[in-house]
């Protein structure tokens, strides 16, 4: 796959509104006699994104020594976030619209990597046999999502809005990604909305219809590495050096994009979906400096305007800004 140079923009009328209201967090300078006997607990997810397969390289243990860092996992990132919350991790994964949701809630996170792409893997598509060949043929009709709030909620209320669609006129079925081929399979939902390898399995179920993808309506919903923000305020030296090992394993996989396709013949895809999920865009590793908190607001005034949350958070006093 060539690389993809990716550039946040940012609409003038909503910087006005958007206001920052705390400066970003700076990432101390390393210290090492401070960190040599620290350890970095990665909870890595079952999806392909860059702090997952950082586990097969060696950069993140380079660049945090003397410290160290443990990869434990597969996990769905909900259940990644509890091992962090009760103590038996430090970093993880999520979208960036999970994460805003997140802070929403006032819970203790701090983002400090964006992971971008173009959005050409995530979408909605129409099951096999369901007769539905557009987004407005899905009135009345049923939706598969992962959860209200969460990445599949955000592409149908997006990709609704953008072709000037109501997306109430739909039923949202919340269930768990690893039921999302049984139900799209056997007729149980008319569509599904994901992203990822579930939406590689989708596009390469005979019968199934791709109906739209976030490349086409403008995506704003990414990935996102996060820490406990005690962990981010008690050890910035290792946070910021695994950004620079996102960074490396980025660069890597811009001229080796089987990284990804790797990865998920480790988690045990077919070759059907291997063969997908290499068409899709390869992913680049951003700071969340100026560029990416805007991006992030962005996000966060389309999920006030969804009725997913009541308000723009403070997300500027939970990201870090390691590209200094």
């Amino acid at each position: 796959m060539p690389r993809n140079t990716h550039t946040i923009l940012r609409p003038l009328a909503l910087i006005g509104a958007l206001a920052l209201v705390a400066p970003l967090a700076a990432c101390a300078p390393r210290d090492d006699a401070a960190t040599g006997t620290d350890t970095m607990r990665v909870a890595y997810l079952s999806t392909a994104n860059y702090l997952t397969t950082l586990k097969n390289e060696r950069f993140a243990q380079d660049e945090l020594a003397p410290a160290t860092v443990e990869f434990t996992g597969t996990y769905n990132p909900a259940d990644a976030r509890t091992a962090i919350q009760s103590g038996n991790a430090d970093a993880t994964s999520t979208g960036t619209g999970s994460f805003i949701n997140l802070i929403a809630q006032d819970q203790p996170w701090t983002a400090f990597a964006i992971e971008y792409y173009d959005g050409d893997s995530q979408g909605i598509v129409a099951a096999p046999g369901s007769g539905v060949e557009s987004l407005e043929d899905l009135y009345g009709r049923t939706i598969a999502i992962d959860a209200k709030g969460a990445t599949g909620d955000y592409i149908v209320h997006q990709a609704f809005a953008n072709a000037g669609l109501d997306a109430s006129q739909v039923t949202e079925v919340e269930m768990s990604p690893s039921n999302f081929s049984a139900a799209f399979g056997s007729g149980q939902v008319d569509a599904i909305a994901t992203f990822d390898q579930n939406l590689a399995s989708a596009m390469t179920t005979p019968g199934a219809r791709l109906l739209v993808n976030a490349e086409e309506y403008g995506n704003l919903n990414v990935s996102i590495h996060i820490v406990a923000q005690s962990f981010a305020q008690e050890h910035p030296d290792l946070v910021r050096a695994m950004y620079r090992a996102l960074v490396e394993e980025s660069d890597k996989a811009q001229e080796h994009p089987e990284i990804i396709t790797d990865a998920y013949r480790e988690f045990g895809a077919s070759e059907d979906i291997i063969d997908q999920v290499a068409k899709f865009d390869v992913p680049e590793i951003l700071p969340i400096d100026q560029n990416g908190l805007d991006m992030l607001e962005r996000q966060a005034a389309q999920y006030v305007d969804f009725g997913f949350i009541d308000a723009v958070p403070d997300l500027a006093g939970h990201v870090m800004d390691c590209s200094e």
